[in-house]
């Protein structure tokens, strides 16, 4: 059975809807409020005529702030949102002074709404999910932030339209079925995520995709009730391949702007109350955001944050291992800014626990390590956890699709002198970057070979029955065209929205809110039109950010180039290699076997969960997702 969600702090606030075409029709979310019980202990509703908005929020005196606000005549929105630049924003709106310091984020949203109407989103810094009813035209609009840090589930029942900030939500509205789609089943279970920002793993409910607004008429609910098309199609209104260039008179001007940039993003996500915690890896992108936290809580008065590292505590009387340099990275960053670091040890337990929750939710961790974290900052009573998650596909982008670029526009003398400055000889730029181009479908056959996987672990512990009968979709290879080419792919796919939906499900649990200072909107568009040459310059990979931070971080952690972490792997597998086979012991002693055993090769499943395979790594993601997703 699934574990309780247990809250040692007050959660983040989370919305709901629903909008009923039959006139005359009681309209309620009760209970979807229900259903959203763990997600804070106030529940607010407001209905009027076919539509009905509601929010959980924690009480005012822990932080909760008002979810639902209200405009005459006739708007009405329900948000989940953190803004920011909110004086500019107040400014843009001509909000009076006198009213300026009462006005929650939901307000400035249907302030915003009113002003802007359906563009308002391209006026909006932060994360943000919302919904404004709008009565005068019949219709809800509703918009998630570029990124997609804040969820938003959503359905077309019978004459109807549901959303919910969490999938539960959107299934505990009437007339929603709970049926499961069956391609994004096969694709968990062969390890692959799901492969569009759209979908969820029951066949009626539906993502709002990151950057896209969606706009719901009233007369066309009960007309797509009955046909197979969606009433209403998402709308997408940011375009990272749309971003213009960005210039700068010289290096040390697009490091300045991007550090200014940067600082701001960083200060922003300091706003709200209780503690900030923040991840600390040791490298770049991680270290930049918990220094320039700390010199933002120390300029407000407040004790830096709290960090929160990945790698397992030292034993104090081992040498540290040669290949561990992150130990020494984290060292140099707390010894400069005076932080404490917490060393989060994975434990079996933790393991346990998140193999116990509903595969099927969001709230599966990408990195099961993240479980130690948030047991460790929910004890130190952090409230907002700081990431530095998205820097790779950023500011701290490595410059893939620059040589696929100038060999396709035919600048060969420049590509002669990066091949020379990177010392790339002929059979590497082969390998890196001819074939990658020509074959893309091969190269990422040929780096699953590389990380310890065979062509065959993609089948995963699927049944081979499901599987004939619907075979899963490939997993779409990068083909690189260029560096904002393989940005944006990078941007838009499903990876980076799947792993903020997952934490934010699961920080839910201990009342922790994660928040992404290089997924901000400006740092983002800065660094999508930055010159390729900013990126990379000869041995020098992410060369912004290195030189950016040059005067924030030790020398050490600039001067770092290798992303390898063994010393956190290899304790996650030695841990996997302890808890899952107990894990498969439990399952064979069942009396009868799951609901969902009709697509798991169970069989085969725990054959596999040897100690000596998990400790090679080779199914590992494939065998956590089979026994989560297993209702036992």
């Amino acid at each position: 059975m699934h574990c309780p969600i247990v809250h040692n702090l007050p959660p983040m606030n989370t919305i709901c809807g629903l909008v009923r075409e039959a006139p005359g029709e009681t309209v309620s979310v009760s209970p979807i409020l229900a259903a959203l019980a763990g997600y804070g202990a106030c529940a607010d509703e407001w209905a009027a005529g076919r539509v009905a908005l509601g929010c959980r929020r924690a009480p005012a005196g822990e932080g909760g702030e008002p979810a639902l606000c209200f405009l005459e005549p006739g708007l009405a929105v329900a948000a989940d949102a953190r803004l920011d630049d909110r004086d500019a924003l107040r400014d843009a709106l001509r909000v009076p002074r006198a009213e300026r310091s009462g006005l929650a984020d939901g307000d400035l949203i249907l302030r915003a709404y009113a002003r802007w109407g359906r563009d308002c989103p391209n006026h909006l810094l932060g994360d943000y999910a919302f919904a404004v009813w709008d009565a005068r035209k019949r219709t809800l609009f509703c918009a998630r932030d570029h990124i997609g840090a804040r969820p938003f589930y959503y359905a077309f029942p019978p004459g109807g339209f549901v959303f919910a900030g969490a999938v539960e939500g959107v299934l505990a509205a009437p007339g929603v079925s709970g049926e499961l789609d069956e391609e994004s089943v096969a694709e968990h279970l062969t390890g692959i995520a799901l492969l569009t920002t759209t979908r969820t793993f029951f066949k009626a409910v539906r993502k709002l995709p990151p950057g896209h607004a969606l706009t719901v008429y009233c007369g066309s609910l009960r007309q797509g009730a009955s046909s197979s098309r969606s009433p209403a199609r998402p709308e997408r209104y940011w375009c990272p391949e749309q971003v213009p260039r960005a210039r700068a008179a010289s290096d040390d001007a697009y490091a300045e702007e991007f550090l200014e940039l940067c600082t701001r993003a960083v200060e922003d996500r300091l706003r709200g109350p209780g503690p900030v915690g923040a991840h600390l890896s040791g490298g770049l992108d991680s270290s930049g955001v918990a220094v320039l936290a700390a010199r933002g809580l120390r300029r407000r008065g407040r004790p830096p944050p709290p960090a929160f590292s990945w790698l397992p505590a030292l034993d104090g009387e081992a040498p540290v291992p040669a290949h561990a340099k992150e130990y020494a990275l984290i060292d140099a960053v707390c010894a400069q800014e005076g932080l404490q670091v917490s060393h989060c040890a994975l434990s079996p337990g933790d393991v346990l626990a998140v193999l116990r929750r509903d595969g099927a939710l969001p709230g599966v961790h990408v990195h099961m390590n993240e479980e130690a974290v948030q047991r460790c900052a929910a004890a130190s009573g952090v409230r907002v956890l700081l990431s530095g998650w998205g820097g790779d596909e950023g500011a701290s982008f490595n410059g893939r699709g620059h040589l696929q670029h100038l060999l396709l526009s035919g600048r060969w003398r420049r590509l002669a002198a990066e091949c020379r400055g990177r010392g790339m000889g002929p059979r590497r730029f082969l390998l890196d970057c001819v074939l990658p181009l020509a074959f893309p479908g091969l190269m990422l056959d040929l780096r699953r070979l590389q990380g310890g996987k065979t062509l065959r672990s993609r089948r995963g512990v699927i049944d081979a029955t499901f599987r004939r009968r619907l075979k899963p979709r490939a997993e779409p290879p990068l083909r690189y065209l260029g560096v904002r080419h393989t940005q944006s792919w990078l941007l838009q796919s499903a990876h980076l929205s799947a792993r903020m939906e997952g934490w934010a499900a699961s920080g839910v649990r201990r009342g922790i809110e994660y928040r992404y200072p290089l997924l901000d909107r400006r740092v983002l568009e800065f660094a999508l039109g930055l010159p390729p040459e900013q990126y990379r310059r000869g041995r020098w990979s992410r060369w912004l950010m290195r030189h950016a931070l040059r005067a924030v971080l030790p020398p050490e952690v600039c001067r770092h180039l290798s992303k390898d972490d063994p010393a956190r792997y290899e304790p996650l597998r030695e841990v996997l290699a302890q808890a899952l086979p107990a894990v498969g012991d439990d399952l064979a002693a069942l009396a009868t076997p799951p609901s969902r055993a009709r697509y798991v090769d169970v069989a085969r499943l725990l054959d596999s969960l040897d100690p000596g395979r998990i400790r090679a790594g080779r199914q590992n993601t494939q065998l956590c997702n089979a026994l989560q997703f297993l209702d036992w």
